[in-house]
């Protein structure tokens, strides 16, 4: 077997993973009303719809990537070559083939929606051509995708990032070349599409690179194979769908049933929840490999230190923007979007970020379940949360409008979330105790900003007394957290001389004896 990582490799992986999202958030947060105002709001339109439309072509991965990171993770810790070559052989075909159904889905979708499009982007003739062109970009991303899923599965996540941010970098580079020259659509899409080859070739490259014996051959496909990676993307698929219409209901039954300013209401508030959710997820993501290959030496006791020190580590992350959120979300939708919405958004806001804590303590949960493969309830629950969410919606929406969605949002998630981490203690024989000793200390240290924050009151709505406001609350609170984890690493050494306790097997090893 390989040599496991080190704490350190882990935690710098982690944090790399973190940066390479951050900065991308950040560029599409500044590029949106660059383009606006260069591209004009009718073909920014066209960009936004042919974005989500293609957006739903997404769920034709169907699971196979988080399968794929999976069983290289664990085929590379026992050093099994041709496991790991007839998997990714696998998921390359069934990558090939859904770029496949998404050329032939998306072509007549994308002809029959043209007209309409070239009409509201003032007869651009360039509409066209940058759909297609978008939508081939998209398909062959879907078979090129085996290359960062496999550096994933290898936790070379460093490497991963920096090409990322390169590719970042160029893009953004090129759309401001483009757009400064007076280009429309078309040229864009060329820039996109540009980069994203190159992107995924030198991700092809670092593959070779890390895994010399990497080989992608149709003769390694295989019946097995293809029968392992069907169990584990099926719930993974689940999941996904699941995840996809919890997001956006509440947005498509508000534009249907509501006035359109009310979309913007909600999805102004959602959009600041998610944001956060997802920057803290990204983190999480790390997990899924490293867990795989600990479950592929037998290491069960380190999956479930594993779990628990993940989950201080988020809570002791996101409590504090949890908390930030409802103190000062008011004085950043003034600034960020306008005074309109602080009374239309900020109750639709206070209401979603009570899920935040909680669903980034399950996304730790969720992750462990990922690598262990233990999805079957998993996705049923996320099916039932999206089921209870739709339903909740249209009860709700009319009598309460925008916060009749967001509670129909927050209610069942935080349902699913509790359902979710208890799943994972199960599976490792977590006690209650020991899970909500991991919440402890986070949760205290937690009133440090909370009172410095409160006694300050709402900041001005500008970016520098929000900056200033939010420092203020976090310096003493990060400064009291290293000292915190310095005094319990050090009790943990004082306790690691005594006799260790005796170790208890996870759940599914415990219910096969």
């Amino acid at each position: 077997m390989s040599p496991p990582r080190s704490r350190t490799a882990f935690l710098i992986g982690a944090a790399s993973n973190w940066l390479a999202f951050a900065a991308t958030l950040a560029v599409a947060f500044v590029l949106t009303p660059y383009l606006i105002d260069r591209l004009g709001k009718p073909r920014y339109g066209v960009w936004c719809v042919v974005e989500s439309v293609l957006a739903y072509f997404t769920l034709l991965d169907m699971g196979v990537a988080a399968c794929l990171v999976r069983y290289v993770a664990r085929h590379n810790a026992a050093q099994n070559c041709d496991g790991l070559n007839r998997m990714a052989s696998a998921c390359l075909a069934l990558f090939a083939a859904a770029g496949g159904v998404a050329l032939v889905v998306g072509v007549p979708v994308l002809f029959a929606m043209s007209g309409t499009l070239t009409a509201k982007a003032d007869g651009d003739s360039g509409v066209l051509p940058f759909m297609l062109l978008m939508l081939a970009n998209l398909a062959v991303t879907l078979p090129l995708s085996v290359f960062p899923s496999i550096l994933d599965g290898l936790e070379r996540y460093t490497a991963k990032s920096v090409v990322r941010l390169i590719a970042l970098a160029a893009r953004v580079a090129g759309i401001v070349a483009v757009v400064d020259a007076g280009g429309g659509l078309w040229p864009l899409a060329v820039v996109y599409t540009a980069v994203n080859l190159t992107e995924h070739a030198v991700m092809a490259g670092l593959c070779v690179r890390f895994l010399p014996g990497l080989r992608f051959r149709p003769s390694l496909v295989d019946r097995a194979t293809l029968r392992d990676v069907r169990t584990y993307s099926t719930d993974a698929f689940l999941a996904m769908l699941a995840g996809r219409i919890t997001v956006q209901t509440g947005t498509i039954l508000i534009g249907l049933l509501l006035t359109g300013v009310q979309v913007t209401y909600f999805v102004n508030a959602a959009r600041l929840v998610e944001y956060a959710k997802t920057l803290l997820r990204t983190v999480t993501t790390t997990l899924t490999p490293n867990v795989a290959a600990l479950e592929a030496r037998g290491d069960h006791p380190a999956i479930a230190r594993l779990f628990l020190t993940a989950t201080r580590w988020v809570l002791y992350a996101v409590l504090p923007v949890n908390v930030g959120l409802v103190l000062f979300g008011g004085s950043f939708l003034r600034r960020w979007v306008g005074d309109e919405f602080v009374t239309g958004s900020y109750s639709a806001l206070v209401l979603l970020s009570a899920t935040l804590s909680l669903g980034v303590a399950q996304s730790a949960a969720s992750r462990i379940l990922y690598g262990l493969g233990k999805l079957r309830w998993f996705a049923r629950a996320a099916l039932a949360e999206a089921g209870v969410n739709v339903i909740l919606t249209l009860a709700l929406i009319g009598p309460f409008g925008v916060n009749g969605v967001a509670a129909a949002v927050a209610v069942p998630n935080v349902v699913f979330c509790g359902v979710v981490i208890w799943l994972a203690c199960r599976e490792l024989r977590v006690s209650a105790g020991e899970y909500a000793a991991a919440w402890l200390w986070p949760v205290g240290l937690t009133l440090i900003p909370t009172a410095v924050w409160w006694a300050i009151g709402p900041p001005a709505a500008d970016y520098p007394s929000l900056a200033a406001a939010v420092l203020a609350g976090l310096v003493p609170y990060a400064a009291v957290v290293g000292g915190a984890e310095v005094i319990r690493r050090g009790a943990a050494s004082s306790a690691a001389g005594r006799p260790p306790a005796p170790v208890r097997p996870p759940f599914s090893a415990a219910r096969s004896r």
